[in-house]
């Protein structure tokens, strides 16, 4: 039986948080000019801790039934709750006839990716339908370093043809029909007055299976019908598309991972498989939302990379090898907790030239000194968050120490031991206030904190539902600068003014109120400005829903245009020449991220300017189309 060496906090889960306490308690030997300065950071101990690893798969049918009671439970009512929140997920039910007709919809489209022949798209047309061209007549192209091929057009000419050939030209300017996929997202319905015509706006997606090639579209269907409504006519507003020599980059985690069984035994299982292996004592979430940190652990010269994972099973600290495999590290570098871990860092903390980690975790942030060779001492834990997410470094006072921000989503766990959302729902859901408490932790040498967070300014705005923050001197005013990223609303963007911050977001114009996730500094437009790029969730159905009038009949005005700006999806902001930002989002074409999680910008061939990589996805239903 595998064994993982883990190693737990020995730690109640509710501390007392600290805020601004002022309180002496210096560490003997501090330096000149900090002796005067708090330390609140909570001595820690750690112990270790074996834990039988079960099997990756179970036999579910030698437990089922056997050695069980049946207990018979009278209902007390026709509907649970549960029964009833069931049903408003069903369109029919709920009497979204326009959700139901999309649904019609895409079903009648998945049909036409899969059909091979013209006779089997003739029960998808209608008598009369006609159509536009798939491709435009007036293609351009551009070619990138690296041989990248974009090619666009606006010219879409009605066409005799037919469907079935015009298809056959689509899939073609990819690969072949064997050797293409076709997928729709509709994102937006209109519906008729008989309510038997309706017509959905679709974005269309052709990707090679074989090569680097895709192409990107939106597409207008018109259909006719109720149960099985017929398309009569389809009309092309938008087409891109995009070719490479090779594929840019190779999936190389299995190769690296090789030498490293923890790997394939503990992170090749999603978080279904473990929610059914671990209870909820140990703080496993289903949302996930587990970090990871790069950075030289041993001063090889060569990234590591430390991962957070969720209470129970234990973070993970593998360091790359010469030939690009990596190994299991965790248990020597004495870093495996098996607490709930949102994020962490790997930065010097103290100044001498090695990397430190810093660990958010259910209980506390710990704060870990290393001694150069990739092994840690536990030097304490701050309590002033309740839950932690994720943190940012900088050095916001320009003393020499980095200094850390740490985001707090929800306000508190409670008597079930429930966190973020799950415990307190965010109020107004686009523009909630009611979250938890973001901290900054100042750092005074020799692994000394303490909470700046008020007598900074930053307590200004500080009960949003905060997921991550991302340092930047975007004002180039010598100081950083902090943009804080919120879910369900508006975000803020902190200007420091030697020191001390103000929350000047609404005036800068990058509130930005969406489902934020993430933040990302880069200069967009090659103008050698800061610019912002915002990762959110981009949702099908939102768009579709927040445009009906049943949907804006029943709120403001107002609210309905919140609710589908947070449906829109990502947001890319260009600083102006006064230090304010234009939304250029829709003109860039950046919104569509999907379910955007962490977002960055590099300069992924090599031409000079900065693209855009965005990380996306959760969990979901077996209809997969609105992530």
């Amino acid at each position: 039986m595998n064994r993982f060496a883990a190693t737990a906090l020995a730690l109640p889960f509710l501390l007392p948080a600290c805020r601004d306490s002022g309180q002496n308690t210096a560490s003997p030997g501090a330096s000149p000019g900090k002796s005067d300065t708090p330390d609140e950071l909570l001595r820690v101990t750690a112990h270790p801790t074996i834990r039988t690893e079960r099997p990756a798969s179970m036999e579910t049918s030698s437990f089922l039934i056997k050695n069980t009671s049946e207990l018979p439970i009278r209902t007390t009512a026709r509907h649970t709750a549960a029964d009833r929140e069931a049903a408003n997920l069903s369109a029919q039910a709920a009497g979204w006839d326009s959700e139901t007709r999309a649904s019609l919809a895409m079903r009648q489209l998945v049909k036409l990716a899969d059909r091979m022949t013209e006779g089997a798209l003739a029960p998808l047309l209608a008598d009369d339908f006609s159509c536009s061209s798939l491709i435009p007549v007036d293609l351009q192209e551009i070619t990138l370093p690296g041989g990248i091929r974009i090619i666009r057009g606006s010219n879409f000419q009605s066409t005799a043809e037919g469907l079935f050939t015009e298809l056959s030209g689509l899939r073609k300017r990819v690969g072949s029909q064997e050797q293409s996929a076709l997928s729709f997202k509709p994102v937006g319905i209109e519906t008729g007055a008989t309510g038997e015509n309706f017509t959905t706006e679709v974005l269309v997606e052709v990707a090679a299976l074989k090569r680097a090639s895709q192409i990107d579209a939106t597409w207008r269907c018109s259909w006719t019908g109720e149960e099985e409504p017929r398309l009569t006519s389809l009309t092309v507003t938008r087409f891109r598309e995009l070719h490479a020599p090779d594929p840019l980059f190779a999936d190389a985690t299995r190769s690296a991972f090789r030498q490293t069984p923890s790997f394939a035994q503990q992170m090749m299982s999603g978080i279904g498989s473990w929610s059914q292996r671990l209870t909820r004592v140990d703080d496993m979430a289903l949302t996930g939302h587990h970090g990871v940190a790069v950075g030289d652990i041993n001063g090889d010269g060569r990234d590591d990379l430390y991962a957070c994972d969720g209470g129970g099973l234990p973070n993970r600290l593998y360091l790359q090898q010469a030939d690009g495999t990596v190994r299991d590290h965790s248990a020597e570098a004495q870093v495996d907790f098996l607490e709930d871990s949102r994020s962490a860092l790997i930065i010097d903390l103290d100044n001498d030239g090695d990397q430190d980690l810093v660990v958010g975790t259910v209980a506390l942030v710990l704060f870990l000194e290393n001694d150069g060779a990739g092994v840690f001492t536990l030097r304490g834990g701050h309590p002033g968050s309740p839950g932690p997410y994720s943190m940012a470094a900088a050095d916001y006072d320009n003393d020499g120490d980095l200094d850390i921000y740490v985001t707090g989503y929800g306000q508190h766990r409670d008597g079930a031991g429930a966190r973020g959302f799950e415990a307190t729902a965010p109020i107004p859901y686009h523009d909630a206030n009611n979250g938890g408490r973001n901290l900054l932790l100042a750092n005074h040498g020799q692994f000394r904190f303490s909470d700046v967070t008020a007598r900074t300014g930053l307590d200004q705005n500080n009960t949003r539902w905060s997921f991550a923050a991302a340092w930047e001197d975007y004002d180039h005013d010598g100081d950083s600068d902090l943009y804080v990223v919120n879910d369900f609303g508006r975000n803020n963007l902190y200007r420091n003014e030697g020191g001390t911050f103000r929350d000047i977001a609404a005036e800068a114009g990058v509130e930005d109120m969406a489902g934020g996730m993430s933040a990302a500094w880069g200069d967009a437009n090659g103008d050698g400005k800061p610019d912002l790029y915002v990762g959110n969730m981009f949702s099908a159905a939102g768009n579709r829903v927040t445009y009906q009038r049943r949907f804006q009949d029943a709120r403001s005005a107002g609210d309905s245009a919140a609710l589908q700006r947070m449906a829109r999806g990502n947001s890319l902001f260009h600083q102006k020449a006064d230090g304010t930002f234009r939304d250029v989002s829709e003109d860039s074409g950046v919104t569509m991220g999907r379910w955007a999680w962490s977002s960055g910008f590099v300069d992924l061939n090599n031409d000079g300017w900065q693209d855009l990589v965005v990380s996306n996805g959760y969990l979901s239903s077996p209809r997969t189309e609105d992530l």
